[in-house]
Order: C-alpha cells, then structure tokens, then sequence
C-alpha cells in the first residue's frame, strides 16, 4: 500500500463506508492526512450526525446511531449572556447562524456564528435593529472550498418602521437587495438585487451553499442564486413535468447530495408521491428526474400537505439516495432509502415542535471530528478567536 500514490489511495477512499473510513485514520500518519486534508472533503464520503432546530427551544435529534448525541442543544459552552435569548435561523456544513438579542435594546441585535462541534463562536460585527426589512438571512460555509464564511442579509421591500410591530406595513416583500458578510475580510457590502424578476422568500425557505455561491428557494417555483461577491444573480426554474395538470408547485427543499444539487417536491402529474429530481450540471439548468414514491408508502396516506405543516423534508444525505422528512401531529422524523425503498422511523420530534418557524438544520460527522487536527477547521477557529469570543 506504501507504493500506491495519494491519488490512488484517495480513489480506494471514496468507495469505502463512511465507519471503515473513520477506522483507517488509524492505519497511519500518510492515511490520516489524507482524509483529514480539507482539499479532498469532497471525495471522500461523509456521514449525517443529526439535526438542530428550534421548536420552540433549540433541541438536537440524533441520527447517527453512532452512541450518544455529540451536540448539546443548549450550547451551554457559550456565555449566559449570550445563550439568554438566542434564536437559531440558519445553519450550513456544521456552522450554526444565530440572532443574538443580548443588549438593553428588546430590538437590538447581532449575529453569531457558532460551531457546536468545536464549542468555538463569533460575534459577526454591526448590530441590528429587528424588522421585517432584515427577517431573512442565510449563511454560506463551504471548508472545501475556504476557511471562512459569509452571512447573507436580505434587504426587502417592507416601508415601515424598523421597530413597527404593525401589521398593516406597506411592500409586497420581495428582495431589494442584500448585505454580504465576509469573515474573511470582516466587512459588510451591499449590492442590489441583480435577478431579472422580483423574488420573495419565506423564512422556512431552505438554501444550499456551494463553490462560492447561494442557492435559495423562493415562490413562484423559482430557485435564486447570488454569489459571495454579489456580482453573478441567477434564476432557476423548477423542473416541470410535460403535460402537468397543475399550474403551480408546492414550495420544494433543496440540498446537495453526491456532488449535485437536488430538489425534493411534490409531484407534478398526481400530486401523490414525493419527487426527487437533480441538476446534473448547475449551469444547464436542466433537472433529471431521479426517483419518485407515493406518499402511501412513506406515511400510509394517498394525500399530504407537503411543505412546512404536515410533510416537512428536512435533508437529502450527502453521499446516500436516501431522505429525511418530518411528518405528523407529533413530528416523527422519519427516513427513505431510494435503493431498498425502506422507510424507518428515527424518532417522534412532539407536538411542542408543531410551530409555524419550524425549520431543521443538519451537522456532519467530518473527516476532523475523527480525533485529528484539520487544517481548514483550525484556520477557521484561529479566526474565530481574532473577533473575540
């Protein structure tokens, strides 16, 4: 094995489960840099650890099976001040975003950005003022690609006043612009919005960071992207099948899996099953329709509410066919192998998370949680700690 190059070896890797990788960390020191390198993350397989969400208080479901959770929900590394009243909106690769109402001000409040594997957290700089003008915001962290991170703030289009608690307020919502957050270099910049129609999110709407750029779910079956530089703002239409009875889509859920952004839907033909399509390539624009089962044999019902009430799809594995969705009154979380078209129950959520912002964010088990120093990790936490913690 000593003959055989990186390149080789990294080919060996990337077919192996994700528990023999894990074990051969320990073969030797060549190995376990290997997997631990930040630059070859996405050629070697990864593992879902579970999931954070707030309903109403932040909790944590375990899928790994791998023992105990490894995450405590209630970040209790954090200080109290901090942790007193902190709401959870956004999580990406591991990396939780967080508003932080922690001044005199109710209404005043700033971002942190928190890795609950590490326990390690930062301050992004410049509070807020809470208004609906800044209700939705996203947070993009790709360590194969950079050690930093980026928080997106999108401006809509609201006229009241920032500490108005009216409901009549005049703008339909859609997206002004955004304010882009770089870790990197530890400024704020603004660009307005560059799509060709005006988009609107919901805060429940998810989003996938990838290569430097957003990918958000918007109505209208639209999915928007942007970049970090706010330069390049793209429009991808839902796929669509030919002759589809219905005018309009449920709102879908993106993520990435293999290498390739999914999009997980309703069907489009009987409004039955549960669809599965994939971009192959993200600049065609050109989804696949990759697997489909009626929602019969996920839950034993012909009918759902798909989206954030009934039937709630809440990740799609990154290196599996497989998909995680939350159904019910007492929120089961529940998981579909597209293989062996096996359907598990994980665990029953409660009814304490039937809530109207319920939304859950996945965290991995990663090369460097194995035990070993990471490179991109370190740079990343060294980072941390240059704002203050």
């Amino acid at each position: 094995m000593d003959k055989l190059t990186d390149d080789l070896l990294l080919e060996i890797f990337s077919r192996v489960p994700y528990k023999s990788l894990r074990r051969s960390t320990g073969v030797s020191r060549r190995w376990r840099d290997l997997i631990a390198d930040p630059g070859n993350r996405r050629k070697l397989p990864q593992t879902l650890a579970g999931f954070f969400y707030q309903a109403p208080d932040r909790s944590y479901a375990d899928v790994s099976g791998a023992g105990p959770p490894i995450f405590d929900p209630s970040l209790a590394f954090l200080p109290d001040r901090e942790r007193e009243d902190l709401h959870l909106v956004d999580g990406c690769n591991g990396l939780l975003l967080c508003r932080c109402f922690r001044f005199a001000d109710p209404n005043e409040f700033d971002y942190l950005v928190i890795n609950p594997a590490t326990e390690k957290w930062v301050a992004v700089p410049i509070s807020r003022r809470w208004s609906n003008k800044v209700g939705i915001v996203r947070l993009g962290f790709d360590p194969s690609v950079s050690s930093h991170f980026h928080v997106f703030e999108f401006q809509l289009d609201f006229d009241e006043d920032s500490d108005s608690e009216a409901e009549d307020v005049d703008g339909d919502g859609h997206i002004l612009g955004v304010k882009i957050y770089s870790s990197e270099t530890g400024l704020w910049s603004y660009k307005q919005s560059g799509w060709i129609v005006d988009i609107t999110m919901d805060p429940n709407f998810n989003s996938v960071f990838v290569d430097g750029t957003l990918y958000v779910v918007a109505t209208c079956c639209l999915i928007g992207t942007v970049d970090v530089q706010g330069t390049t703002w793209k429009i991808i239409d839902y796929p669509r099948s030919e002759n589809s009875p219905f005018f309009d889509t449920d709102v879908g859920f993106i993520d990435m899996s293999q290498g390739k952004l999914h999009l997980a839907n309703s069907d489009d033909m009987t409004g039955n099953k549960l669809a599965i399509w994939v971009l192959e390539d993200r600049d065609s624009k050109d989804w696949t329709l990759k697997h489909t089962v009626s929602f019969r044999h996920l839950v034993r019902k012909k009918h759902v509410l798909f989206g954030f009430d009934e039937f709630i799809v809440v990740a799609i594995h990154p290196d599996r066919n497989m998909v995680f969705f939350v159904f019910g009154d007492d929120k089961r979380l529940m998981s579909y192998d597209m293989d062996t078209r096996e359907v598990h129950i994980i665990c029953n959520l409660g009814r304490i998370a039937m809530t109207l912002t319920f939304h859950m964010f996945h965290c991995f088990l990663n090369h460097w949680q194995m035990g070993n120093s990471n490179p991109t990790c370190s740079a990343w936490l060294n980072h941390c700690w240059s704002f203050g913690s």
